[in-house]
């Protein structure tokens, strides 16, 4: 059982650590305030405030689901859970808080994610190019591209390329783990 859970912790343990701010790069105030203000006004258009949460929340219940998969399915979970059901129902828990962790993180998160956005946009593009950009997504064709750009996250297909991806880098993370070991149970005999 340990072993799957260090695979499980070290899987979901990324996600889950609120990110320190990033230091302000050199010259990041010599933003033009109305390329800013621009910037504010297209990702508003983009994602609105109010629907954020919601839009992370549809590219994030599918993944996470993919992870619990993935980490239920893995060889040592397996081994593991060997059919013991409430040993399976405390590792879904385990994950299923870690899981809820890491929505609770993002959530909290976006503000300071979408004003280092709104900077990044300010510096990439022209008031102009932000207007016509805000434009394009008022537009229906724009909003319905944004609404579905966010679906497809969820796509069968997507989700698919998602979960092999995932079962090689366990796969991977299994091999390490089984060199890990050994090499501690060589370190601790010396």
């Amino acid at each position: 059982m340990t072993l799957s859970l260090a695979i499980a912790a070290a899987l979901l343990a990324p996600a889950t650590q609120a990110a320190a701010p990033a230091p302000a790069a050199a010259g990041a105030d010599a933003i033009d305030p109305a390329r800013l203000a621009a910037a504010k006004r297209t990702l508003e258009v983009l994602m609105p405030a109010d629907k954020r949460a919601a839009m992370f929340d549809t590219i994030l219940a599918p993944m996470m689901a993919n992870v619990q998969q993935t980490i239920l399915s893995s060889p040592p979970a397996k081994a593991a859970l060997d059919g013991d059901p409430k040993v399976t129902a405390e590792l879904q828990r385990f994950i299923g808080k870690q899981q809820e962790r890491t929505r609770r993180t993002l959530n909290d998160a976006l503000p300071g994610m979408f004003m280092a956005m709104e900077r990044a946009y300010a510096r990439r593009f022209t008031t102009a190019q932000l207007d016509e950009v805000s434009a394009f997504f008022r537009t229906p064709t724009g909003r319905f591209y944004m609404d579905q750009s966010m679906a497809i996250m969820s796509d069968p297909d997507v989700l698919a390329w998602q979960r092999g991806l995932m079962q090689q880098a366990m796969a991977g993370v299994e091999e390490d783990m089984k060199t890990l070991q050994a090499e501690i149970t060589a370190e601790a005999g010396k």
